[in-house]
């Protein structure tokens, strides 16, 4: 389907073998238990529809390890090779995505930021146990991220990889511009990262542990990066001091419901900064290497200290990195990195940079659907266009000028970002 090559006829690789690695979530439904942290990419029925399709169309699925050796010194790949990869380590990748995969005879790769791994030993129930008939599907324990056990079961079976997605996972104030301050409505985007920084021991359960007085009331709201995407600074804590105990003294939460909280607190700052200006520099090249290094050679050591194999290949948290982050990768024990959705990404082939790995999401061009076909319809062309075959273009600028007039529809938002 990809066209004649006159190479063919003489049996010359006129081509070389480009290989898709595929971005996924969560593959998790819509049940009533799920917090509503938690967002939803890829309801299962959807991924077996992926997995259906791979297994008749012919596919094989590589390791990381498989697709470098290739990149780096021409190793022999399988006919049709595919990588599927996970980014968070959900709960979900072990209860619903991992017996699909095994299912189907496929294997996959997870990226697991390691401040989140979940503590215990003890692989719990999938949806195994549901078809045998052992248990409800309600009763499943799904939301949440990966505990130890899980991790180390999918790593030493071969089923799934599990490499890294950094230690935190956050972001840090880059400046000390205020952008707002912590009230009732602060929006999650940034709730989550000041939560987290504050009660790093509880990330694990954030889905559903996260509280909004978890954060003190009237807490600067810095301007802010990901924490792999450059250098950070250490705002002057004497005027968060002085702004949360204003609002403690005004009534707390109700502070809020009084016209003008704002301007208040605004005028507060003003005055403080009157005598204490912002003084925080970002951190310089040294302090930046040695932050960045923790993050990077950190994840990495914890990840292996609970699979007991290696970890070798890194996914940006949020596709958040810098120049000095990826100068940083051989150093810290890395031998590639994916690179962030934002930027053009490479085609996996030989003569590409091994040490840069392109990616393709999985998010459907009809996310706001529930059906099965038109999800599987989604991710069949856009793999097929990254493998390189010509006819998948011209259904997805088809498909991309229908979206540009009809947005996905649906009551349930799946796939959306939070």
């Amino acid at each position: 389907m990809s066209g004649f090559r006159p190479g063919r006829l003489f049996l010359l690789d006129t081509q070389p073998v480009r290989v898709p690695v595929v971005m996924l979530h969560s593959v998790v439904g819509f049940r009533a238990d799920r917090p509503p942290t938690f967002p939803v990419w890829c309801p299962p029925p959807m991924f077996e529809g992926y997995l259906a399709w791979m297994k008749r169309r012919g596919f094989s699925t590589i390791t990381l390890a498989q697709l470098h050796d290739h990149l780096a010194h021409g190793a022999a790949l399988p006919r049709k090779p595919i990588v599927l990869t996970f980014d968070d380590g959900y709960l979900d990748t072990w209860v619903y995505a991992a017996p699909l995969l095994r299912k189907y005879g496929f294997t996959a790769t997870v990226f697991m930021p390691s401040d989140f791994v979940q503590p215990g030993e003890t692989p719990r129930p999938t949806i195994e146990e549901v078809r045998a008939g052992g248990l409800a599907e309600d009763e499943l324990e799904a939301f949440g991220y990966m505990n130890r056990g899980e991790l180390r079961a999918l790593a030493q079976s071969g089923l799934i990889d599990v490499q890294s997605h950094g230690k935190s996972h956050t972001w840090l104030p880059v400046s000390e511009e205020i952008l707002d301050f912590h009230h009732p409505e602060t929006p999650l985007r940034h709730l989550r990262w000041m939560w987290w920084n504050r009660h790093p021991g509880k990330k694990p359960f954030w889905f559903t542990a996260i509280d909004p007085e978890g954060v003190p009331w009237g807490t600067p709201i810095y301007r802010n990066e990901l924490a792999l995407a450059g250098p950070a600074v250490t705002p002057d804590p004497g005027l968060e001091r002085l702004l949360t105990a204003h609002v403690e003294q005004q009534g707390g939460a109700a502070f809020f419901e009084r016209d003008g909280w704002r301007e208040e607190l605004q005028a507060l700052t003003r005055t403080y900064r009157a005598s204490h200006p912002p003084a925080a520099r970002p951190e310089d090249a040294a302090a930046l290497r040695a932050r960045l290094s923790g993050e990077l050679r950190g994840s990495r050591e914890a990840l292996e200290a609970i699979t007991g194999r290696p970890v070798r290949f890194l996914c940006w948290p949020n596709g958040g990195t810098c120049d000095t982050a990826f100068a940083l990768l051989a150093e810290t024990g890395y031998l590639a990195a994916t690179l962030p959705s934002r930027v053009r990404q490479p085609i996996n082939r030989r003569g590409t940079d091994p040490a840069r790995i392109g990616r393709i999401s999985a998010t459907s061009f009809f996310r706001g659907t529930e059906k099965v076909f038109p999800w599987v319809l989604s991710f069949a062309l856009k793999v097929e266009r990254n493998r390189g075959v010509g006819w998948a273009e011209l259904p997805i600028k088809a498909i991309w000028l229908y979206r540009r007039v009809v947005p996905p529809s649906g009551g349930r938002p799946i796939g959306g970002e939070i």
